[in-house]
């Protein structure tokens, strides 16, 4: 599993994804991405899931998705995914093939992950972190509150 971050500029969703079919590649939208571990985390809960039949999406790329988010709802999800336009990204790619692919479409790995005060606000709305959460363990903490929604998630989904 290779995790990437950088830039991809998309036209169509579909048709990105069309291109990449065959390939377990899963786009997520680095604005909600507290840090690399958040995504990497995320994908091997994902991926112990599906190995253990405890999947919730159709598509081991949705699934993933899904833990990013630590939703159960697609239509939330989404919200972290790609989108028309210039997308800073965090890609999950479990075959190497396809890292040839995916430059082939324009990706371009470069560093886009940083914390904020604006990620910061996003993030903790979109994962229903507190004030008053953050404050006991500090900003510098973030990352770890995100990758607690995704364990508490992967317990609780079912």
């Amino acid at each position: 599993m290779r995790i990437l971050e950088g830039v991809i500029e998309v036209d169509s969703v579909q048709e990105t994804l069309n291109r990449l079919k065959g390939c377990t590649v899963t786009f997520v939208d680095a604005n909600y991405v507290a840090d690399k571990e958040h995504v990497r985390f995320a994908a091997e809960k994902a991926l112990k899931a599906w190995k253990e039949g405890r999947r919730v999406a159709k598509t081991l790329v949705m699934e993933i998705l899904l833990y990013c988010a630590a939703r159960r709802q697609i239509s939330d999800a989404i919200e972290m995914g790609l989108k028309e336009g210039r997308n800073e990204v965090v890609v999950v790619v479990l075959e190497e093939e396809c890292l040839e692919r995916l430059k082939d479409l324009g990706f371009e790995e470069k560093p886009v992950l940083k914390l904020d005060e604006e990620k910061v606000e996003r993030i903790k709305r979109f994962f229903g972190i507190g004030d008053e959460e953050l404050e006991i363990v500090g900003v510098s903490k973030l990352p770890l509150l995100v990758r607690e929604r995704i364990a508490l998630f992967d317990v609780f989904k079912s």
